[in-house]
């Protein structure tokens, strides 16, 4: 199956196509957070997404999984890093990371949930401060992208702008 990563730039609003891509980006965290992990939806759909960059990765022409790129005071935050269920094992949330540290200015971090940590370590991510902290009732740590140099990407990625 065709697999097509969308990068959705924050300044995109003016495509045609900028509503439809961004509204499957929400639903696939509705899915993955408000449903499956009992987020409030005001914390998930917190009024950040037309401010920030989003990537959505296609399997033909079923949308799979999302990641949004937020620019903050600290640097590049990754974020709603979010694999439907029926997707997950096929290394599709890496691809997605992958592409994001492509097109992220450096320095580059996330507040990953504990359960994923290992899934970050794995991607080169690390932890400065072993603090833990609760977002939306769920334990995070903030980790780093520790090269300072954007990653390099094995995709396409398709520029909506």
């Amino acid at each position: 199956m065709e697999q097509i990563v969308i990068y959705i730039e924050e300044n995109a609003q003016g495509n045609t196509l900028y509503q439809r891509y961004l509204s499957e980006c929400q639903a696939i965290r509705k899915t993955v957070f408000i449903e499956g992990q009992d987020v409030a939806p005001e914390i998930d759909l917190d009024g950040l997404d037309t401010s920030c960059a989003h990537l959505l990765l296609l399997l033909g022409e079923k949308p799979a999984a999302t990641l949004r790129i937020r620019k903050t005071a600290e640097g590049t935050k990754l974020e709603r890093v979010a694999v439907l269920q029926e997707f997950r094992g096929h290394n599709y949330g890496k691809l997605l990371v992958q592409c994001a540290l492509a097109l992220s200015e450096p320095p580059v971090y996330i507040h990953a949930q504990v359960p994923s940590e290992g899934f970050y370590k794995n991607l080169g991510f690390t932890v400065e401060d072993p603090t833990i902290f609760y977002e939306a009732n769920i334990p995070h740590r903030t980790m780093f992208w520790p090269n300072h140099i954007k990653g390099k990407t094995q995709c396409n990625i398709i520029r909506l702008s």
